[in-house]
């Protein structure tokens, strides 16, 4: 119960008034009393009241028009009307009308008194749901605006790393034009010592190349502006890349193996970015996989996507860092030494170009025994099935 209960009762019979306010007294709620409406109008607008206990049938205006205008000034007032035999049907009318009850004449006290105990209970709980919603409002907006000052921040980061990406690419592209004509011998002769600084020129500058370049595609790709979206045959793709993949493969005496549903349907992607994902994780697996290792291209319906594994029996990764990879930067540590250090980036685009697409990545391993990372990429007929049917909701 609040610490001060107020309660405004109106009735036009003064004894009873009498008695109903010795009572609500009795009971330690502050009282305050009335006669006639239009007394009872003005100390509404007055003054606040936790509860209304008021006649159904008054001398000058109606108990209902006291609910109405108690409920205008204050919803969460309870109103309790007070009738006898004759008007039980107005008062029962009224409890639609957003009165809390109705209590016939003669008034038992100990009922009333439960009816208002209820009352300010129920009127408590209200009132700490209004401040509840009231504080997740609040709450609510200050997430959104954080969440506006967290996306402006993100394309400001995505803007100025583009922006650097092509700054940086043209001398460094001089760089490795100039010490590629040196190997050559274009200028002249080099003996060995210069043979090797001059290879160590040209494989840090193509380390920092890639680094470069695939700061930039997550850039555009955080930018959203990359996709291409279009219908595309899996099984050219892959048949694509394993061409491209072979000199790496034969390199390194592994072989790469592809299992296909048979009649996969197309998927709606951008075929660049699909053939990319694959593209790094094939590399990612080339280069933790020893010598001799198996590499494996899997592709499945499944619903309405396609899921596509690359599996590789290689070192595998520790259960702990199979969310943390996809992370950019972040390189899993190995016992097996890597034949050639990553940009630390590939995973982290790869995440980025699914999701782009709707789908999702993922990652399955053993440490020591090798991986199975699987991407999804969404169907043709399930986007142009959802196509339609927005076609037909929106009557176009």
């Amino acid at each position: 119960m609040p610490p001060e209960t107020n309660i405004l009762v109106i009735d036009d019979d003064v004894p009873r008034l009498k008695t109903l306010s010795a009572g609500l007294q009795d009971m330690g709620h502050k009282v305050t009393t009335a006669a006639i409406g239009r007394e009872a109008m003005a100390l509404l607008r007055k003054q606040p009241f936790n509860i209304v206990i008021t006649d159904i049938k008054l001398p000058d205006i109606s108990g209902r028009e006291i609910l109405e205008a108690t409920k205008e000034i204050n919803p969460e007032v309870a109103v309790i009307m007070i009738t006898d035999r004759a008007n039980l049907e107005t008062a029962v009318s009224s409890i639609d009308e957003g009165a809390y009850a109705y209590i016939l004449q003669p008034e038992a006290m100990n009922e009333l008194k439960i009816m208002i105990n209820n009352a300010l209970r129920e009127q408590e709980l209200l009132i700490k749901n209004r401040k509840l919603v009231d504080s997740l409002q609040h709450s609510n907006k200050s997430l959104a605006e954080t969440n506006r000052a967290l996306e402006q921040a993100s394309h400001a980061k995505s803007d100025f790393m583009a922006k650097m990406s092509h700054e940086l690419r043209t001398p460094l592209n001089v760089i490795i034009g100039f010490a590629e004509l040196m190997l050559d011998k274009v200028p002249g002769e080099i003996n060995d010592e210069q043979r090797q600084c001059l290879d160590d020129i040209l494989t840090s500058g193509q380390h920092l190349l890639g680094l470069i370049n695939d700061i930039l595609d997550l850039s555009k790709i955080e930018a959203g502006k990359v996709l291409r979206l279009t219908n595309i045959a899996l099984p050219d793709v892959i048949e694509s890349l394993r061409s491209a993949m072979m000199s790496i493969l034969d390199a390194r005496k592994q072989s790469l193996d592809v299992e296909l549903e048979e009649g996969l349907p197309m998927v709606y992607a951008d075929k660049a970015r699909v053939r990319q994902v694959l593209f790094n994780l094939l590399s990612n697996s080339t280069k933790f996989t020893p010598d001799g290792g198996k590499l494996k291209i899997e592709a499945v319906r499944d619903g309405d996507w396609c899921q596509l594994s690359v599996v590789d029996n290689g070192t595998g990764i520790k259960e702990e860092d199979w969310e943390r990879i996809f992370d950019p930067f972040y390189q899993a540590d190995s016992s097996m030494p890597k034949r050639e250090e990553g940009t630390g980036l590939g995973l982290a685009l790869v995440r980025q170009i699914v999701e782009q697409h709707g789908g999702r990545v993922w990652v399955e391993s053993e440490y020591g025994k090798g991986s199975r990372f699987t991407f999804t990429l969404p169907l043709a007929d399930r986007v142009q099935r959802r196509g339609a049917s927005e076609r037909e909701d929106t009557g176009c």
